[in-house]
């Protein structure tokens, strides 16, 4: 949908009756609106938009400017790289936690449909407080963008970061899709690895 792959075998979107979470817009906001025209209701989220404020757009599409993070913290300060340039011109960025995130909107108790994680990096310590908080256990589909960059994760946290690439499977998270290959050099300054990655919950459908 929009560019991002999702699964639609045996009714595991149902039309009008789905929600979605998308982090990681960066004005593109294709997926979501490709969501929300087969019905669902999304919420589009991304700190580092910051001359965009919160608003609804269109019917079914909100934009909120907070982040998912492993913690909550009003000050994230992320660090400069490719796709983050400079730091922020303000103090820091917001950043949630899901489960904080899901008690702010009202959906707790609400069926997630898609989770979707394109947050350059940060993904992995998201993805294993997800697994450890059991949150994630209640997601159908879950869609994210792994990276790999020269220094980050730092070297010591590698091992953290495999485990939780295979943790996934072991929760009963099957591959589908596998997409969007990248491999960046830039003068041994410079090294990015990354893929989406399109997963479906056989322990949840």
């Amino acid at each position: 949908m929009g560019n991002w792959p999702v699964c639609f075998d045996d009714n595991l979107v149902p039309k009008n009756n789905c929600l979605v979470y998308s982090f990681g817009i960066n004005y593109d906001f294709r997926f979501d609106d490709a969501m929300a025209a087969i019905g669902c209701i999304v919420y589009s989220f991304d700190p580092s938009m910051l001359d965009t404020a919160d608003h609804k757009r269109g019917d079914r599409v909100f934009f909120k400017r907070i982040g998912i993070s492993d913690k909550d913290d009003d000050r994230f300060v992320p660090r400069v790289d490719d796709y983050v340039k400079k730091r922020p011109a303000v103090k820091g960025w917001p950043m949630r936690r899901l489960q904080t995130i899901l008690d702010l909107l009202g959906h707790r108790k609400e069926q997630l449909t898609v989770l979707k994680l394109d947050i350059e990096g940060y993904e992995w310590d998201v993805t294993r407080d997800l697994l450890d908080s059991g949150i994630l256990s209640s997601v159908p589909q879950f869609l994210v963008e792994w990276h790999l960059f020269r220094d980050f994760p730092p070297r010591e946290r590698v091992p953290d970061a495999v485990d939780t690439y295979f943790r996934l499977r072991d929760m009963g998270f099957q591959l589908f899709v596998t997409g969007g290959l990248y491999q960046g050099f830039r003068s041994g300054t410079s090294f990015r690895i990354q893929a989406e990655v399109a997963y479906l919950n056989t322990k949840k459908n």
